[in-house]
């Protein structure tokens, strides 16, 4: 249910999502300094994603939230 609001609102403002931008956001949140993981440079690799981007950003998000369920780690955003 968390995932379907943001994606809701910007529906209902005629806005189209774009999963990447909510990947940045989910890891830049959650996991900047872990593992590699940079902000500047997920911004830069994901800005003006191309729809199959999308789709991998969608996947990708979705795993890294299911692991982090799986391992404890809770995220505040």
């Amino acid at each position: 249910m968390r995932r379907l609001l943001p994606l809701l609102g910007l529906l209902l403002f005629g806005c189209e999502p774009n999963p990447c931008d909510f990947y940045v956001d989910y890891m830049c949140d959650c996991h900047d300094g872990e593992d590699g993981v940079d902000c500047a440079t997920l911004e830069r690799t994901y800005e003006n994603a191309s729809s199959a981007l999308q789709d991998e950003c969608a996947i990708a998000l979705e795993d890294q939230e299911d692991e982090d369920i799986a391992n404890g780690h809770e995220c505040q955003q």
